[in-house]
């Protein structure tokens, strides 16, 4: 029964004489092809998904493209400016009250003539130190020296074999095997003997005459420039404990440290293990201004190199090495 009443389905004999015979396979067929039907609906909604998503991710990677990101970058670059001019200008202003107020001045760069002599006797280090003979151009005069035993030892070795050669061929009929493999090998060693003799023996020679003489010559250079570099080496030792001495006394009287001093390292040390690198630095950016007269108010190491200049020259390097100091401090 459905709704109520009876439908001409609800009657057996009447479904019997008329409903057409059921066909399974046609059944079958038809799942089939509803099956097939919902799965291409599912992977058209999963491409549309996909094909939206790539759409979104292009857009995305087009914006920053265009300069989104680095706009940001930018915003916190200018940012960063305008606050380091903040504080160099609060750092002005703060000085010319303490000057108004009568706050005493150090000169950090009036060290004395001694302190400056010391400083002349450490940067000799560097020159002194190119006119030795480096490890590795001993080692070639060495190998120089040896290669001549090892060529004499190549004589020595082709005299035996055309001894043992020559024995053969005396001991064997002349339409023997061994007699015609003996004669070939006496024409090589023959050859090789002469070589040895006529060219790699005397250019031997006289690479390890000329490896001895520069060996000599290396020995007196030495035995003159290792003392000098000695008293470079203690002359640095003192110019740092009088530049750092005089830094800290400088810190701990309250005065009014150099512009250049501050604009490069604050003005003070930071707190915990890195306060000793930060004297360490110090020092050296006063040894620095103190060895090549570098009396700029502002510019801690003075203005950069000109175009023209050998930046491969020590100042130019030392100059590199404390820049790098300076950003590892992160002031």
């Amino acid at each position: 029964m459905s709704h109520g009443y009876a439908t001409y389905g609800d009657d057996p004999e009447f479904s019997a004489d008329y409903e057409e015979p059921v066909d399974s396979t046609r059944r079958d067929l038809d799942e089939l092809f509803a099956a097939v039907d919902g799965l291409r609906a599912a992977v058209e909604e999963a491409d549309d998904r996909d094909r939206g998503l790539r759409a979104d991710f292009a857009d995305l990677a087009d914006r920053l493209e265009r300069g989104g990101g680095h706009r940001q970058e930018d915003r916190i670059d200018r940012l960063g400016r305008q606050l380091d001019r903040l504080q160099q200008q609060v750092q002005a202003m703060e000085r010319a009250v303490r000057v108004a107020d009568g706050v005493p001045q150090v000169n950090l760069d009036d060290v004395g003539a001694e302190t400056r002599a010391l400083a002349a006797e450490a940067a000799r280090w560097d020159d002194l130190h190119k006119e030795l003979v480096t490890k590795e151009q001993r080692a070639r005069y060495e190998e120089e020296i040896a290669r001549l035993s090892s060529v004499h030892d190549a004589h020595a070795r082709c005299d035996r074999e055309l001894l043992a050669v020559i024995e053969v061929l005396a001991s064997t009929d002349r339409a023997s095997r061994a007699r015609g493999d003996a004669e070939s090998s006496l024409r090589a060693l023959s050859t090789r003997r002469r070589t040895l003799l006529d060219e790699e023996i005397p250019a031997a020679i006289s690479a390890a005459d000329q490896a001895r003489l520069a060996l000599r010559e290396a020995d007196a250079v030495e035995a003159r420039v290792v003392p000098q570099l000695e008293r470079a080496e203690r002359a640095w030792h003192d110019l740092q404990v009088r530049l750092r001495t005089r830094i800290t006394d400088a810190l701990g009287s309250s005065a009014l440290l150099p512009t250049w001093f501050g604009h490069a390292l604050g003005v003070a040390p930071p707190a915990g293990a890195s306060g000793d690198a930060w004297i360490r630095t110090a020092a050296s950016v006063l040894a620095y201004r103190v060895t090549f007269g570098i009396a700029d108010p502002a510019l801690p190491l003075g203005p950069p190199a000109g175009e023209d200049a050998d930046t491969t020259e020590r100042r130019w390097t030392w100059r590199a090495r404390l820049e790098s100091d300076l950003n590892e401090l992160s002031l």
